[in-house]
């Protein structure tokens, strides 16, 4: 059996008891949902490709640096944005 992904799981636990004593049930639910999604994503590719989603971009990553450079860094923006909307509403 494969090493389990105890940050990733840790991540999504934490996110979701925020969630749930800040009494926000439909993030909760929004972040189940994805959980979830990921959880069968992560299952198929897995079975197709015997690497995970991360281990894919791990593999492509070293083939492309600069590219995956460049994603990484769209990837922070996109969650900075985030931030940035959720505290502002814009």
């Amino acid at each position: 059996m494969r090493q389990l992904p105890w940050g990733i799981l840790l991540m999504f636990a934490t996110l979701g008891l925020a969630f749930a004593l800040a009494g926000l049930s439909w993030w909760l639910l929004f972040l189940v949902g994805l959980a979830a999604w990921l959880a069968v994503v992560e299952y198929l590719a897995l079975r197709r490709t015997g690497l995970t989603i991360s281990g894919q971009f791990l593999a492509w990553a070293r083939r492309h640096p600069w590219a995956a450079g460049a994603m990484a860094a769209l990837l922070g923006a996109a969650v900075g944005y985030l931030i940035y909307h959720l505290v502002t509403g814009y």
